[in-house]
């Protein structure tokens, strides 16, 4: 999941590159427009701010701006109005592509064709259409709207805050302060460096803070929070949702629906003090440590600072129903709910507490104490492990596989 983000950041840079390093190095005085096949383009002149609007009729493309333009192929001057030209495609047209270089401009798509707008420097205010547009805001505190279709949107840096709208829209943040929010659809945010907030909106969102400090919102939907460097809060929202807080101090939340915790852990290695709550309802939400290989201390008690490796400081609420275990020789305790804990690999020791839990111990000679409560306990698959289970008082039942010993379970199963 790790590699995907920073690949992601990778092909945003390549990008960023790429289109830098195809802007003309100069612009003309006077702001030049020109129609193709089927592509209209506006280079406006340096040193003016815009205000550019794109309309259409037809295969009739309009650039109007608050300064003069010029008219160049396959494009004429309107009569009276030095600030607007109309540009003929010889086919539908399929792009109009608008670079307004410095100052803080305006640029506004009004049409369903597709856009390629670049504010570059300055403070710009950046609008697509109905289509699928691609907008870049690059330096400056910006302000940027998808508008509907599937839109591509890059701001380089600067205080940024960013709409996707409606549609599914991929959203890099790039090195400033941004708030960013996806709207309806399916969208993929990175928030890149500086302390972003991040709302996925409605459906299911992919949303990567990256470093800084962070706010991520999953909104409606089965979403996809990765918090990664920083001291980072983050809430799925409503749904069945992924959480990955990552290394630093973070704290999360997995809000309405079942939802899957992965604790903070780098390559096998413990990341940060953590806060996890599992959100309103029993849902089973899962607070997971399976990448570490340390040996993890873990219960659903919300007491401050005694849980995940030694000496890390995680405190996992009292609204997580289920916990699974590491690589390492693991204690996992439920709490006076029903809890489901899974031991994983090594040899664990799990304890119910109250409530009716499931106890799995998976590899490894496990121990498993159901404890009050009407229990259901499995040392493992059919590993050659001796498996120690005691079911506790009520009525519990245990799973035994060859080599297991069980007391105190009234409904047993296997040999």
């Amino acid at each position: 999941m790790r590699r995907s983000a920073h690949l992601a950041v990778i092909l945003f840079a390549t990008a960023s590159a790429g289109l830098l390093a195809g802007t003309p190095a100069q612009a003309a005085t006077t702001g030049v427009a020109t129609a193709g096949v089927s592509t209209v383009q506006y280079k406006a002149a340096q040193k003016t701010q815009n205000k550019v609007v794109v309309t259409r009729s037809g295969n009739t493309v309009t650039i109007d701006d608050r300064v003069a333009v010029r008219a160049g192929k396959g494009c004429k001057k309107v009569k009276g109005d030095k600030t607007k030209v109309k540009c003929r495609t010889s086919k539908a047209p399929k792009l109009v592509k608008i670079y307004t270089y410095d100052r803080s401009d305006s640029i506004r798509n009004s049409t369903s064709v597709p856009a390629d707008f670049d504010g570059g420097t300055g403070n710009d205010v950046i609008t697509g259409g109905s289509g699928n547009d691609k907008l870049h805001g690059w330096t400056g505190s910006d302000r940027i709207h998808g508008g509907g279709g599937e839109d591509h949107i890059w701001d380089w840096s600067g205080t940024n805050t960013i709409y996707g709208d409606a549609a599914k829209d991929t959203i890099f943040g790039g090195s400033g302060v941004d708030r960013i929010y996806g709207g309806s659809g399916r969208d993929e945010i990175f928030g890149a460096k500086g302390n972003d907030v991040i709302d996925g909106g409605a459906e299911r969102d992919w949303l990567i803070g990256e470093a800084g400090n962070d706010s991520i919102w999953g909104g409606t939907g089965d979403d996809y929070l990765d918090g990664s460097a920083g001291d980072d809060f983050l809430s799925g929202g409503d749904g069945e949702d992924e959480l990955r807080p990552e290394d630093g101090n973070d704290r999360v939340y997995g809000g309405p629906g079942p939802d899957f915790i992965y604790a903070s852990a780098i390559n096998g290695n413990a990341k940060g003090a953590d806060y996890y709550s599992g959100g309103p309802g029993r849902e089973l939400d899962s607070v997971i440590y399976t990448q570490y290989s340390e040996d993890i201390t873990a219960d659903a008690d919300g007491v401050k600072g005694d849980d995940g490796a030694n000496g890390e400081g995680d405190t996992i609420a009292t609204d997580v129903e289920s916990i699974w275990g590491g690589n390492g020789n693991d204690t996992l305790s439920g709490g006076a709910g029903d809890q489901s804990l899974d031991g994983g690999p090594g040899n664990d020791t799990l304890r119910g507490g109250a409530g009716a839990d499931y106890l799995f111990g998976g590899p490894g000679t496990d121990h498993l104490f159901g404890e009050a409560g009407d229990d259901f306990l499995d040392g493992g698959d059919e590993d050659s492990a001796a498996e120690q289970l005691d079911g506790g008082p009520d009525t519990d039942g245990c799973e035994l596989w060859t080599g297991d010993t069980a007391v105190n379970c009234e409904n047993v199963a296997g040999p």
